[in-house]
Order: C-alpha cells, then structure tokens, then sequence
C-alpha cells in the first residue's frame, strides 16, 4: 500500500472535507487543487485500485495528447469544438474556459517533470488532434512516470488515499449530496464516508461493454451514479468506438482500407474528400459525412460482430467496434459543479465542454482543466462548513442505496454481452424489436439483488437511447 494510503476502516458516519470518488487523471488533479487551496481540509480519494487508474495512466501507445492552444489560438479552438458538437450539447463557456485554462495547465505538468516530445530546438512539438488540421496538442510519454508523479504530489500535500473500494452509492440529504457509500471490493462489505463536498471523477461507460479500449480500473458506474443523485446528464449516447483487431485490440482507421479494391461495391460512392476526411480521427464520429464509411462496415459485420475488410494489398482484416470513452457525463458549469447541490465532476464523467464529438486531446486538457476548478470550489464549499456541520450533527446521511453486495461476474458478462450485441446494433440496422427487446431486458433485470448490479443498469438507461437511428456507431459480437 503506498504511503498515506489506508484500508476501509472509517465506521459508519465518518467524515471527511472533500471526497474525491476516483484516481484518474481528473480525480488526482481535483484533490491536488482542493488541498493546495485548503491544506487543513481533510481531503480523501476512494479509488478501487492503488495503481494506474483510468486511460489517463494506460494506453498501448504509452502517450497522452493534450490539446493547449494559445492566447492568439483560442478563438479558433473554441468555434472548431463547438462545431463539433452536433448533434450533442456543448457550451461556450466550459470550451473558453478550456482555453482559459490551458497553459496554466501545461504549466502544471513541466512542474511536476513530465517528459514531452520535443523539436531539437527543444521546444515542444505541436501536433493536429482528431477532428483538427491545427497543431496545437502536446504529448507527454511515461504513463507510468506521469502517474507516479501525480500521486507524490497528491501525497506529498497530505492528501488521503483510500484504495480497494468503489463507490456504489451517493448520500443524499435534502437533495444534496453530502458523501458516498464505498464497497469494498475484495468483498460485500458496504460503509457510508460523508463529506462537505464530494467530487465525482469515476470515468466513462466503456467498461460496460464486451469489448473495449479503455484502461484499468473503470467500474462502468458513473451515469448510473450520478443519475440517482439527480444530476443532469447530457451527451450520454455519444460514445467514442475504435475498429479493431478482435485479439490484439490494434487499431485501424478505416481510411487505410482499400475502398477502391475489393470493398468498391460497399462504399462506390466514398469520394477522395470524403476518406481524407475519416483520415482526420480515430474514433467513430456522429453527425459528420464520412460516417458513412463506418455504416457501410458495420453492414458487413458478421452474427459475431466482425467485419472482414480488404487492407493494403489486398490483406484481409477482421475488425470489431471497441468501446474507448464517453463523450457525455453529468453537465457541469465553469466551476465543476453539478445541478445537485454539493456534487461536482470532472474528466470522463462531466460533460457540456465537448458534445457529439470531441478534439484529440481535448478530454485530458478537460480532465485537468475541470479537475482543478472543482477542487478549488470544492474545497470552498467545505470551507464554508454548511454541510459539515449538519452531517456531523446528523449524523450519515441517507443513502441514495444503503446495502450492496459483490457483483457475481455472471450477471456482469451478461449485461456486457448484451449491451454488445443489443444495444447499439439496433440503431443501424433498424433493429428495433431486438432494441425493445433489450430495453425490456434492463427493466426486468431494475430489482437485481446489488447496489453495483442496479447502478450499472441505471448507466445502460441512460445509453440505451443509443438505439436512436442518429447513431451512427453500433457493435455487435459476444
């Protein structure tokens, strides 16, 4: 266990100032900035794991991309992200506070000794991100230094860690909330830890699916999480999808393919303009013409889901969609804050700063961008003592769910093999019986027995308008 770390022993009713749900890229930079604010408060991150936690920590390429844009960049960063939203929800005041933000935030990781690629002049080098011919992103590689580097500053500001558990629950008292119910999961055990401010960083919706890219750790609850508190969620449909190898998970981008070979008759009417313009992004995009390409592959999946495809040469590859990350989450304003009272979020879980579609490297500045401002406020909040006060003086607050058990792994390879299969396939193929069919499926299964069973059931709802004919991705396979 690292230093500063403990096991769950707070009794039922403990109490802290500011309680960090996550260990992520986001998570790390809200409890650093709710501490260095206030270095008196009491400041605690529950996290399931002691180690890299999230995409922000792993990922094949061993490299993150940030999108920094400067002050004579700005104007046109913040019209390239809000022209992307479509046809989800994103405000112009999350994206120029992005932009506000950003090379504060930069700033940060040249402090903390992170390494980024560099010209041999030694100045950083600018890359384009998805979705963007402007070279405005950074890259910093070592993910595995860059977390150790984030958890020594955490630490060294006396923040708390508490791993091994995982949030199942949000207290709520009066409509606000006021802590967390943390599982352990090595078992069912199940305590209550209250909190002037709590400060949800727990991911995206990609671990509920069979296949998927994201890193370690995600518990896939979040929406499910932060709708039962009563929180607004918006863009939740729009998840990003990668084709992949269905063993090695390698990507390919479709552009690549021979569209010109063996796939003509899929695709006679993809223009030049129109692959170039898929050759801009990884990720499966909503709302833009070359979305077409990915419809034409997904049109040739097989019952399991893999789609042969003619690569250069005349190669054939199988290729599966894989769940990367969520672009939706609970809308926050420019603080962090959520619409419920004493509940924030940042990173993959928060949302309004990006819609349908989002620039590469536009989540990392996101997470510490937002990470930070909802710690500030956080810690603000926890400050002024309301809401401390009255869970001292009352004691826990009731909890949105009190009891919860472990997951039985069946239950939860059920649900991923469905949401794979169900779930998005409809919204292409106009499956709609197989969609309802699903649908009726969640209700059924609403009374399941656990409080993670039930709250991930609750994040499927809020993905299950993915049946809606404007989805343009969909997975199929076991």
């Amino acid at each position: 266990m690292p230093p500063g770390s403990t096991a769950l022993h707070h009794p039922r009713g403990a109490h802290c100032d500011v309680l960090v749900l996550g260990a992520g890229l986001a998570g790390l930079r809200a409890a650093w900035a709710a501490k260095q604010h206030a270095p008196h408060l009491h400041v605690v991150i529950a996290t399931p794991a002691a180690g890299p936690s999230g995409s922000s920590f792993a990922n094949k390429n061993n490299a993150l991309g940030m999108q920094v844009p400067s002050n004579a960049q700005a104007v046109a960063f913040v019209e390239e992200a809000l022209s992307l939203a479509a046809p989800g929800l994103a405000l112009r005041p999350l994206v120029e506070a992005l932009a506000e933000d950003a090379e504060a935030r930069l700033a940060d990781l040249l402090d903390l000794g992170l390494a980024f690629r560099r010209e041999a002049t030694g100045a950083l080098q600018r890359f384009p991100g998805c979705f963007s011919a402007a070279p405005r992103a950074v890259i910093y590689t070592g993910l595995a230094a860059a977390h150790r580097a984030f958890l020594g500053q955490v630490l060294g500001l006396g923040v708390e860690l508490l791993p091994g558990v995982e949030a199942v629950g949000l207290n709520v008292d009066s409509g606000r909330v006021c802590g967390a119910q943390l599982r352990d999961v090595r078992g069912a055990a199940v305590q209550s830890l209250n909190a002037g401010a709590v400060i949800a960083a727990l991911g995206g919706p990609a671990p509920l699916f069979t296949r998927r890219t994201c890193g370690p750790g995600g518990t896939g609850l979040s929406y499910g999480l932060l709708a039962q508190a009563g929180a607004r969620l918006v863009n939740a449909p729009y998840l990003q999808f990668f084709w992949v190898h269905p063993k090695t998970l390698r990507f390919t981008n479709p552009a690549e393919l021979d569209w010109t070979g063996a796939m003509r008759d899929a695709g006679p009417h993809f223009t030049p303009q129109l692959i170039q313009a898929r050759r801009m992004h990884c990720p499966t995009a909503y709302g833009q013409p070359d979305a077409a390409i990915d419809a034409s592959l997904l049109t040739q999946q097989s019952p399991n889901g893999i789609c042969w495809a003619t690569g250069a040469g005349g190669v054939l590859l199988p290729l599966v969609l894989a769940a990367h990350a969520g672009n939706g989450g609970a809308l926050i304003d420019t603080r962090g804050r959520t619409t419920v009272p004493g509940l924030y979020a940042c990173g993959e879980c928060a949302s309004g700063m990006h819609g349908a579609n989002r620039l590469g490297g536009g989540m990392v500045l996101a997470a510490l961008v937002f990470g930070a401002r909802a710690g500030v406020e956080a810690a603000r909040e926890a400050l002024q003592g309301h809401a401390s006060a009255r869970a001292e003086a009352h004691g826990p607050c009731d909890a949105a769910r009190s009891q919860a058990s472990a997951t039985p792994q069946p239950f939860l390879r059920t649900l991923r093999r469905n949401m794979q299969r169900h779930g998005l396939l409809a919204g292409i193929h106009g499956q709609g019986a197989k969609r309802e069919a699903f649908v009726s499926r969640l209700r059924t299964w609403a009374d399941a027995p656990s409080t993670p069973q039930r709250q991930r059931l609750l994040s499927l709802s809020a993905l299950a308008v993915l049946g809606a004919a404007r989805v343009v991705t969909a997975t199929g396979g076991s």
